[in-house]
């Protein structure tokens, strides 16, 4: 059976939420696998004692410290090895369990995850991804969004490389498609690190590891020409935040024009209760807490991280990835490719 290792302590909305998602994950799954949770047991044990957790795997493991969203991640790391963030990984390390998962600070789990796990055999940098909607069936993931900003041509080929094992076994994408965002199509444009990534992504294709489809602009990340967009961490994480604001931005358009409507008298309230579902459906492919988190690719080990703000939903569906990651071995392929 597998453990799988929850931080009760991460996220904005822990320790509650995490205890109901994990309770739900074992509910829902017919208790499949064993979690541990972790954290505080003065905030986390009452929680659990709202719950008839019958015969659930579930076990907790007291650790006094949390590592908080304003720490910083380095220097927390090293500074609260009693934290449910970094006695957790250590479980993972000592083999005693097989995923840690937590929504709590991205920075120290990036750091705590090198530290503590260590690299896959062949991993230069590890790196982290994030899901986009795009036209059409399917996803798009933006790599890297925030964990290397400084990146070499050989670092952004390998985050080509482990992402495509991802989406292939993990996402079930037969033939994922790998683009170079770039400020033009063509071969030749952007600065000279760019020209070096896109022939050494040219060679990587060659070799079978990935399918580069050439350069890609910002509009066609969500119109889906590729499933993976590779670029530095400052551009995609400009990307992501830029992306995560838009539900908001339009929503706060929306629901006053459409009061406004009703006020006047040019919409009943029936028509407006079908213009706010139909809102709400354009909306759905923004919903990243149905993917739950993102794992650390390139560690030695599966760590998974979700938004801070990630409601119980989040939580469980995190325990359901990586769930999925061990059982489709993600890391041995992605070892095996660089080896």
């Amino acid at each position: 059976m597998l453990t799988i290792v929850v931080d009760a302590m991460g996220g904005d909305n822990a320790p509650a939420c995490v205890v109901e998602g994990a309770v739900e994950a074992l509910r829902e799954s017919a208790n499949r696998f064993e979690l541990l949770l972790i954290g505080q047991e003065d905030k986390v044990t009452p929680l659990l004692q709202q719950h008839d957790l019958g015969s659930l795997n579930l076990r907790f493991v007291h650790a006094p410290e949390v590592i908080t969203m304003e720490d910083v991640p380095a220097i927390a790391v090293k500074s609260k090895q009693e934290s449910s963030l970094v006695k957790g990984l250590k479980l993972c390390k000592a083999k005693e369990a097989d995923a840690f998962v937590s929504a709590g600070n991205t920075g120290a789990m990036m750091a705590a995850s090198l530290f503590v796990l260590g690299r896959l055999p062949g991993v230069l940098r590890p790196t982290i991804y994030a899901y986009f909607p795009r036209l059409g069936e399917g996803l798009t993931n933006i790599v890297d969004v925030g964990a290397n900003v400084d990146c070499k041509p050989e670092n952004l080929v390998q985050f080509a490389e482990m992402l495509t094992i991802y989406q292939r076994y993990a996402a079930s994408i037969d033939n994922p498609t790998v683009g170079l965002l770039n400020i033009g199509e063509e071969e030749g444009k952007g600065p000279e690190y760019l020209k070096q990534t896109w022939n050494l992504l040219k060679e990587a294709a060659g070799e079978n590891k990935i399918n580069f489809i050439g350069n890609v602009e910002g509009h066609d990340i969500l119109a889906g020409k590729a499933t993976i967009v590779v670029c530095d961490g400052l551009v995609g994480n400009t990307i992501l935040k830029f992306g995560e604001s838009i539900p908001h931005f339009l929503g706060a358009l929306y629901k006053p024009a459409l009061e406004k409507l009703v006020v006047s008298g040019q919409l009943d309230q029936a028509a407006a209760a079908l213009a706010g579902k139909a809102f709400k459906e354009i909306f759905e492919p923004f919903d990243v807490e149905k993917f739950g988190g993102v794992p650390f690719l390139g560690v030695d080990g599966i760590s998974i991280v979700g938004h801070g703000r990630s409601s119980s939903r989040a939580i469980k569906n995190m325990i359901y990835m990586a769930e999925h990651m061990i059982e489709q071995r993600v890391n041995e392929r992605i070892a095996a490719m660089l080896s």
